[in-house]
């Protein structure tokens, strides 16, 4: 898909979609701390160079009104759609609606389409044909007490352990997301973890508002809370998040247990083809930025 840009009437508004570069990642950014999301600059950039992200800008009469993004997995099978955003004073205006639309018209041969929606978001993709898969919680909190398992050992994640780490995911996943994972160890490598029998792992991410433990794959739940437990003790300094799937429900009791918090419900949606639920290893999710 070349770099391309669509411009229409749309009542006596300049209507324009763009693909953004590099250079606006910063106005991403501000966007989504404008909404209270937790999207690094560093993360807004990754969308803009990545080979299967792409991420765009609706502008109103020139002015940035929107925002929207996407990652492809190959070979034309499934879209993750993130980073849908409208600035205040333009919502409740259709524009959200026609960012996903065009996405929607650019993936077409793609056979799935999945987004993560607040409930109230959700309301925006019904009509669009989008259907509920899958219920999302997120915790927080910025004084955890997880208590980890005895005996159970955990190290920082060696550069020589990310392939490993990077199939561990895919396997869950579905789809390698090599360029993620490597972005992410370059990024935070200091805060990803993996156990000493070399089977399970966690990684993290971070911005203003939380430090987020996340993907993380263990197939046993105690080495899942160790994990958790170690990672939520390297540094205190800010709020902590997990995200992770309703169906973990031991998981969740683990995390309310240590003081954890369900701030907020999510809804996985998908259009098309519905996709397989992600297996139980799969303990916490990267993030609706990513899937």
């Amino acid at each position: 898909m070349d770099r391309f840009e669509i411009r229409q009437y749309y009542g006596e508004k300049v209507i324009n979609i763009r693909e953004i570069t590099s250079a606006d990642a910063n106005t991403l950014s501000s966007m989504a701390d404008g909404v209270n999301w937790n999207v690094s600059p560093a993360e807004c950039a990754f969308m803009t160079t990545a080979g299967n992200t792409k991420a765009f800008f609706l502008e109103v009469d020139g002015e940035v009104a929107g925002s929207a993004g996407m990652v492809t997995y190959e070979p034309q099978s499934m879209v993750f759609i993130n980073l849908v955003i409208v600035k205040e004073k333009f919502r409740r205006k259709g524009y959200a609606t026609k960012m996903i639309e065009h996405i929607l018209e650019l993936t077409r041969n793609y056979k799935t389409k999945r987004l993560h929606a607040t409930p109230d978001g959700s309301k925006v993709y019904a009509p669009l044909g989008f259907q509920p898969c899958r219920t999302i919680s997120f915790f927080a909190t910025d004084d955890p007490h997880l208590c980890a398992p005895a005996g159970i050992g955990v190290h920082a994640m060696q550069a020589s352990e990310v392939a490993a780490a990077v199939q561990r995911d895919a396997e869950c996943f579905g789809f390698s997301r090599r360029e993620l994972m490597e972005f992410n160890f370059d990024h935070f490598g200091n805060h990803a973890l993996v156990s000493d029998d070399g089977k399970a792992h966690i990684w993290s991410r971070r911005w203003k508002k939380y430090r987020q433990m996340a993907a993380l794959v263990s197939e046993d739940l105690p080495t899942a809370m160790a994990l958790a437990a170690r990672a939520s003790e390297l540094d205190r300094s800010q709020a902590q998040s997990i995200i992770c799937y309703d169906s973990q429900s031991a998981f969740k009791d683990f995390l309310r247990e240590g003081n954890f918090v369900q701030v907020r419900e999510m809804v996985d949606m998908f259009y098309g083809e519905p996709d397989e639920d992600p297996p139980i290893k799969y303990r916490t999710i990267y993030g609706g930025d990513m899937g």
